[in-house]
């Protein structure tokens, strides 16, 4: 019969191969594969397009990789699972966001015809928001170089319903740029 006697360099670089492959493992179990629902190409109303695969998530002309979850850095575009958001604080976003509009084009003494073109815009989108679930969603982000370097003061997110993509910007320094539009898949 024969014996097998290991070594202990052996041993050691057995234990220090599958330590490696556990923490691999560990890390790509870390990253959030994207909901098969998100999947397809969805477009607003004006036609702004949304494709998202497996590993690609592209608004417009973006070609962001899917990552998953946050990266510590990220030297391309890049989408990932961060957080969640629920109706009423959306709501809450744009009756902040229409009321510091419509403040700021107070102090500026806006026209009547860009006051109303606000107006307008915010009876757009509480048109979207009224139609949506009252649930939690699972937020999407896009992360470029530059935003991740703190470049401007705008935030964006996507979540998804049953039905529509849901997309979200918000700038605190105009807040008259707050937008929420709806995609719907093609």
């Amino acid at each position: 019969m024969r014996s097998c006697v290991h070594s202990p360099w052996r041993l050691r670089a057995l234990r220090v191969a599958f330590i490696s492959w556990a923490c691999l493992a560990g890390s790509a179990a870390l990253a959030d594969a994207i909901h098969p629902r998100w999947i397809g190409v969805w477009y607003t109303e004006t036609k702004q397009r949304l494709g998202v695969s497996d590993s690609q998530f592209n608004p417009g002309t973006d070609k962001c990789k899917w990552v998953g979850t946050r990266p510590a850095k990220a030297s391309t575009c890049v989408a990932f699972y961060d957080g969640s958001v629920s109706k009423s604080q959306v709501t809450t976003q744009l009756q902040q966001a229409e009321k510091a509009s419509l403040e700021l084009a107070q102090k500026q003494s806006l026209p009547a015809a860009d006051l109303q073109s606000i107006k307008d815009d915010f009876k757009r989108n509480r048109q979207v928001v009224d139609k949506m679930p009252a649930n939690i969603f699972r937020v999407v982000k896009t992360m470029t170089p530059e935003e991740q370097a703190g470049a401007g003061p705008c935030v964006d997110y996507f979540f998804i319903d049953q039905h529509q993509v849901y997309s979200v910007m918000a700038c605190e320094a105009a807040p008259d740029a707050f937008s929420i539009k709806a995609y719907k898949k093609d």
